[in-house]
């Protein structure tokens, strides 16, 4: 008994051990153990559940990720002893295989072994680097001689954007990894996806060492020098286009001295020396210069807009270089493919300082561009206009001169001062053309106030009515008949508006026969409406040569305010020349807000019956069914009214108005022999026969179910009526 007892105690107690051991392993995570590098436990732990070296982490790395990274080499034995051959590359979420892991961690021995067992070397991860690119762009010289003492490791693998290891190694001046690759046959002549060469990417990153490196094994390869940094990428740029760009001086130095060409010419024919003119440096260009014999020639060449170097000099406002080259001999009115001079594209860029210069030194300010803009017109489109221009150059007689010169649209510098209203501006060229400048007109008949007021320009207007002498200059049309009045109230500018009224500026109409009121409710403009009212309310009523009133304009545009407006005030509901009311406008046009306006206000009877029985614009009842049923529901409902006695008294009614439910016929359209059916409106919503009307057995559309009582009761009657 005894015994039974103590083997029974000992059973328990190795029960409790087991129980203990399991609940340990059970909180253990294969992840965790591979990164902590703890072979026993892992092994216990696979023993018991080798599914757990499937398991991933958050990032989508595995147990041999982990065990790579961190160069626990008999993790990496022991995993791979377990797991498929194939798992040797998976990937996490990044598209880094176990090996990628131990690049980056710079773990050579988890490399070797990985290597061993055959994992591949060549895979791209997401960011399309190799773990051979990776080592390169780490700077991990010792795993890139050890990844290419492989010979299944590919030296010219392609990565992003077509870049070999050797080129990520040029645009990292990572020379010792030049060395490596080159020694294990890295090819020199391979281009990426942008047509470039090691040496391209070499020079772009300002990589001297590398420069040199690769153009001493491409000679070592039979490659020449001279040839070799004058090779071509898919732009046709050479290596020193590419170090131009980057802008590092000594990379370009290198180029130069190789026997780069500095006339070499892009597809876009722009060449080395374009570029170093755009950025202004001065020492690359006077580097460049110093090497050729004829420099007339080099800086006479011109890229794809037939612009020399000194119009790229002009752009950015690199004076210093603009007066270098001008020294040289370049051309300062060379004219590019829009007809820029230097002085104009300068202008028109706001070099102010390579302005003075071009025009101290000489440059023609009588040249037009090809849209006939002279340097005073771009000079007035940059901010600040002629503010920006000395007071002496203002004064040359040559400058005065083009005051009153016109673009091809026969506009003049005063013209494009005004429409932008710039006071200054017009405050100079006014003090020096005087009466002159205001009545020069454009090619469709605009002077100076009618750009100013068509631009809402108050301070212009108000500085070119105090200089005018002649006020048939105030009241002048257009080629349109468009006066200054008509283009500030289609533009809504109410002040000039006001002020253009207050200097005595007439109702004219123009050529249509619109008045100032058209325009303005053309826009939908109610203030200006509202000023142009309080002057002249006649222009409420007046038409324009189809007999249209500004009512008519207002809601064929669909401006609910501007109708309201003009429906407060009065305006008569008239038919213009094709029978056509203001509310046939607005139906057929879709304007369903100007629609329930007119039939919430206290004018929709006068407007629904103003139409002529026979004519082509039929009842606007019709016309409402048609285009805008739901304004015609919106018009029923207000046509019924409770009354405002409580629901339960007996003196609680609804008042039904069915008139807009027939024809608004009067006793003399009868005796003229027109009719109409009964019930006009339902029967062209409901397009049924009268028989249907009054057969209680016929089959009613749903629609017509829907009427009230009230409306099939009032229906019947008019229809036993009509019959």
């Amino acid at each position: 008994m005894n015994f039974s007892r103590d083997v029974a105690r000992q059973t328990s107690c190795y029960t409790y051990v087991i129980e203990d051991e399991d609940s340990a392993l059970a909180t253990l995570n294969a992840v965790e153990l591979a990164e902590k590098g703890d072979l026993a436990l892992l092994e216990n732990l696979v023993r018991r559940s080798p599914e757990v070296l499937g398991e991933k982490d958050e990032c989508g790395a595995s147990p041999l990720h982990h065990a790579a990274a961190g160069g626990h080499v008999n993790l990496i034995q022991f995993i791979t002893s377990v797991i498929d051959s194939q798992e040797l590359n998976s990937r996490d979420d990044q598209g880094n295989v176990p090996l990628h892991w131990a690049v980056e961690k710079n773990k050579a021995e988890s490399c070797r072994v990985l290597l061993d067992l055959g994992a591949d070397p060549n895979i791209l991860n997401n960011a399309l680097l190799s773990p051979l690119h990776l080592a390169v762009s780490l700077g991990h010289s010792n795993l890139i001689e050890l990844l290419l003492s492989y010979s299944v490791t590919d030296c010219n693998l392609q990565g992003d954007l077509g870049n070999t290891p050797l080129i990520l190694a040029c645009s990292l001046n990572n020379c010792e990894a030049l060395s490596i690759l080159i020694k294990h046959g890295a090819m020199l002549c391979t281009q990426n996806k942008l047509g470039h060469f090691a040496m391209h990417a070499a020079a772009f990153a300002g990589a001297k060492k590398a420069m040199e490196v690769i153009l001493k094994a491409g000679e070592e390869n039979g490659h020449n020098a001279v040839s070799h940094i004058n090779y071509l990428d898919k732009s046709n740029s050479s290596p020193l286009h590419l170090a131009v760009r980057g802008g590092n001086f000594e990379a370009i130095r290198l180029c130069i001295a190789t026997g780069a060409k500095i006339d070499q010419q892009q597809n876009d024919r722009c060449t080395p020396l374009h570029l170093a003119c755009t950025q202004g440096a001065i020492e690359v260009v006077k580097l460049m210069l110093s090497t050729v014999d004829q420099v007339e020639d080099v800086i006479s060449l011109t890229d794809g807009a037939c612009q020399t170097p000194l119009h790229r000099a002009t752009i950015f406002d690199h004076a210093e270089l603009a007066e270098y080259l001008i020294s040289l001999g370049s051309d300062l009115n060379s004219t590019d493919c829009k007809g820029n001079t230097p002085l104009l594209l300068a202008t028109s860029c706001g070099a102010w300082k390579t302005v003075a210069l071009l025009l101290s030194k000489g440059a023609d300010v009588n040249v037009r561009d090809k849209c006939g803009c002279n340097f005073l017109h771009l000079a007035i489109l940059q901010p600040k206009g002629l503010k920006n221009l000395p007071e002496e150059v203002l004064q040359h007689n040559s400058v005065k001169a083009m005051l009153n010169c016109e673009d091809n649209e026969g506009c003049t510098p005063l013209h494009y001062a005004c429409r932008l209203g710039i006071h200054d501006s017009v405050k100079n060229m006014l003090g020096l053309s005087g009466q002159v400048g205001l009545a020069c007109k454009s090619k469709d008949k605009k002077s100076a106030l009618h750009f100013a007021a068509q631009y809402g320009r108050i301070n212009t207007c108000h500085r070119l009515l105090e200089t005018i002498t002649d006020s048939r200059l105030l009241n002048e049309g257009d080629e349109r008949g468009l006066t200054p009045l008509h283009l500030a109230s289609k533009g809504g500018h109410t002040k000039v508006v006001q002020l253009l009224l207050r200097k005595g500026a007439l109702f004219h109409s123009d050529y249509k026969g619109w008045s100032c009121l058209h325009h303005a409710s053309s826009e939908g403009y109610t203030q200006t409406m509202d000023i142009l009212l309080s002057a002249n309310p006649k222009l409420l009523d007046k038409t324009d040569e189809d007999g249209n009133t500004a009512l008519h304009i207002a809601a064929r545009s669909g401006h609910v305010a501007a109708v309201r407006l003009m429906l407060i005030r009065g305006a008569e509901i008239v038919l213009n020349k094709n029978d056509t009311s203001f509310l046939h406008e607005a139906l057929q046009n879709g304007r369903k807000d100007v629609v329930n306006a007119v039939i919430d206000s206290e004018r929709c009877e006068e407007a629904l019956k103003l139409f002529v029985p026979g004519s082509t614009q039929r009842c606007p009842i019709l016309d409402m069914i048609e285009f805008l049923p739901e304004s015609y529901k919106h018009l029923l409902d207000r046509c019924v009214r409770e009354s405002d006695d409580d629901h339960n008294s007996p003196d609680y009614h609804i008042e039904y108005d069915f008139r807009w439910l027939q024809a608004p016929i009067s006793a003399k359209l009868i005796e003229q022999g027109y009719s109409a059916p009964p019930l006009v409106a339902v029967n062209v919503s409901f397009p049924l026969s009268n028989l249907t009307l009054v057969n209680s057995n016929a089959s009613v559309s749903r629609e017509a179910a829907l009427l009230s009582s009230r409306i099939l009761c009032y229906a019947f009657e008019r229809v036993n009526t009509y019959i």
